[in-house]
């Protein structure tokens, strides 16, 4: 019996060495982006050694180090509570302190008290101090880089052999785009600790960031060699491919692959929570795979209904995927859950797309999208290819409200303002033909669009024939005024004499010009002489023209 007891509380004592957690164990956790599991041990050893204040310093550093990534403000007041709770657990133990100093610049607050604090606490040879203190500097929301270079050289004088100073050293001259410098501390940081696989990724990151895409792929497939389960190596790598396929149109659609299939492997080596799906979310949104994206989506929404950028994502890839009805269903959710501090104009611009797919919201969709080009103007653009879509529908009206908001894109195309004036132009002729009696402003704006179309591209001869067409409407049936005259006579001097190649496909054109011109140099100028001219120009193109023949046998009859 003794013996089996005895056998019994042996397997026990095993079991607990095996599943029992260290520091050690959290911090290679976080080192290797498993936010959730180190998480979760720095958890359990806060509440089974109430008493360790090393424990509460690394979980209140984990949320400052995760707020960031996530955007997310409540982990620093997380990352207070856990540093305070240090501190009521060893008051002397200087770190908490400076995690209280890092709060504060999280907070963009001043760091001093604290850190002072802790620096009289500290022994006289522990470096960790002023580490850890240049550490926070490094990585503040506005970092103070040279702040923090005189703690970390500090920390160097006292101990020159600690892999993670030489890593903080190596993000401060990154920082500062020093990356000759950058590189030799990564390089100290792994010849120091050979384990220290983090900072061998960064030495990759120096080249992805100079945009020496293989050198990168080369230093990161070189730490997947030493640890093939170490996560972020495989996300640079994901990155990388990412960033090399814009170097290419051939290699392209292949390098994006690519880095969707390496991002698919770091998640494979994370926690997958809600965390580490956003990141990924993230990326699968730059790399354009919405099918990807919107299964990710609906699997974040299983574990946060109500999160907005859950829902925000929801939209955009609903409507990438053609599933506009959703999309503008979870928009809408979103804008009403979100902020409006936190709104961007890419809502407004997926919102108002979706609902100008449905014919009965359009003028919802254009208001939306409308707001989205007074945030961001460039947004202006899309409304170039939903004015055409109109406008080939023969939904002129609709058009021109479109091209309207397209034109405010700073990088407008001029071929928009063909589009704008010809929108306003057929639009006043259907009413016309319906006897509505359109306003004449009609008629102004689709001038005004092709005399700027003109001044920026004086040699279309179609904007001189449209100017023409639209200014014979201004005038009365008699062509009283000749007001189209000057545009008809510059657009028959081009295809004529300034492009007379052009002549031979001008031919519509031409009779058209030459009929109008000779109209007015006979009712209103009383010239039959120089009207002949112009009508024998016609039947020189189109003998058989009827306009021209009835002309000229009424001239010939009044002599």
């Amino acid at each position: 019996m003794n013996k089996a007891v005895k056998i019994t509380l042996g397997l026990i004592l095993v079991g607990s060495a095996v599943f029992a957690q260290s520091l050690a164990d959290a911090r290679k956790a976080i080192d290797a982006e498993q936010y959730q599991k180190g998480k979760a041990i720095l958890n359990t050893l806060t509440s089974t050694q109430p008493a360790n204040a090393d424990n509460f310093f690394f979980l209140g550093n984990l949320y400052l180090t995760t707020s960031p990534i996530y955007v997310r403000p409540d982990y620093i007041d997380s990352a207070k509570a856990a540093f305070s709770k240090g501190i009521t657990a060893n008051g002397e133990y200087a770190l908490n302190h400076v995690g209280l100093g890092a709060v504060e610049l999280a907070k963009k607050g001043s760091p001093k008290a604290n850190f002072d604090k802790a620096i009289s606490l500290t022994k006289k040879k522990d470096h960790t101090t002023d580490l850890y203190i240049g550490r926070a500097y490094v990585n503040a929301p506005v970092p103070m880089i040279n702040e923090g270079l005189v703690h970390l050289e500090k920390s160097k004088l006292l101990n020159d052999k600690d892999a993670q100073l030489y890593l903080v050293l190596g993000d401060a001259y990154r920082s500062q785009q020093k990356n000759g410098e950058a590189f030799s501390a990564y390089r100290n940081a792994f010849e120091l600790d050979k384990t220290f696989l983090r900072s061998k990724v960064e030495l990759g990151k120096i080249n992805k960031l100079s945009k020496a895409f293989p050198e990168a792929i080369a230093e990161f497939n070189s730490v997947i060699a030493l640890d093939p389960s170490y996560g972020p190596a495989y996300r640079e790598l994901a990155e990388t491919y990412f960033g090399w396929a814009w170097t290419s149109q051939k290699e392209y659609a292949g390098r994006i692959q690519q880095a969707v299939q390496f991002y698919e492997k770091y998640m494979d080596l994370t926690d997958r929570s809600l965390d580490s799906r956003l990141r990924h979310a993230d990326f699968l949104f730059l790399a354009k795979d919405f099918k990807l994206l919107e299964a990710e989506a609906i699997e974040m929404a299983k574990l946060d209904k109500v999160n907005p950028r859950v829902l925000r994502y929801l939209a955009y890839s609903a409507f990438e995927n053609g599933n506009f009805a959703s999309s503008a269903q979870a928009l809408k959710e979103f804008i009403s859950k979100v902020e409006p501090s936190r709104l961007i104009s890419q809502d407004y611009l997926y919102l108002g797309r979706a609902q100008m797919k449905d014919t009965t919201m359009f003028t919802e969709g254009l208001s939306n999208i409308t707001k989205a080009v007074e945030m961001d103007s460039t947004n202006a653009a899309v409304m170039s290819e939903i004015g055409q879509a109109l406008f080939k529908g023969k939904k002129y009206e609709a058009a021109a409200k479109a091209y309207e908001i397209s034109i405010k894109n700073p990088e407008r195309a001029l071929l928009d303002y063909y589009y704008l004036g010809s929108s306003y132009y057929f639009n006043y002729g259907a009413l016309k033909n319906a006897n509505m009696n359109p306003e004449k402003d009609l008629l102004v704006k689709a001038d005004s669009s092709f005399s700027y179309l003109l001044q920026r591209a004086p040699t279309t001869q179609i904007g001189w024939q449209y100017r023409g067409r639209i200014n014979r409407l201004m005038d009365d049936e008699n062509d009283s005024q000749g007001l189209a005259a000057p545009f008809y006579a510059r657009y028959v001097n081009l295809v004529t004499v300034e492009k007379p190649e052009l002549a031979t496909k001008s031919t519509p054109g031409l009779i058209e010009a030459y009929n109008y011109l000779g109209s007015v140099a006979a009712r209103k100028d009383g010239d039959n002489v120089k009207a002949k001219e112009f009508f024998d120009k016609v039947l020189a193109l189109d003998p058989v023209n009827v306009t021209a023949t009835q002309a000229v046998k009424a001239i010939e009859g009044n002599k």
